[in-house]
């Protein structure tokens, strides 16, 4: 099923993350970068920041995680080019789907 959206404060921002997700978030990223490790890949301090903001967002775009990590969309593109089908997968459309972490 879909994950659900976070809930949002008054402001419209998401509520801080439960420290369950977070913990959940930092092992993902840990068994990703083990897998990475194992098929000779270099996650670039980037891609590792990209993963972890969709996990954060699964429903992050491309043009927020340009903006949150200060690289260009390009850039962004071509990193997530990289990652996907292998630690990274889009579950549904561009606009409405959402960022899977695979590993």
């Amino acid at each position: 099923g879909l994950p659900e959206k976070l809930p949002e404060n008054d402001d419209g921002l998401p509520e801080k993350l439960p420290e369950n997700i977070i913990e959940r978030g930092n092992h993902l990223i840990t068994k990703v970068i083990e897998a990475a490790t194992n098929r000779g890949d270099k996650l670039s301090e980037n891609r590792i920041k990209i993963l972890r903001l969709m996990i954060d967002n699964p429903y992050i775009s491309k043009a927020d995680l340009a903006d949150a990590i200060g690289i260009s969309y390009t850039a962004i593109t071509s990193n997530i080019k990289f990652l996907r089908g292998k630690y990274l997968r889009r579950v549904g459309p561009d606009k409405g789907g959402f960022w899977e972490i695979i590993v």
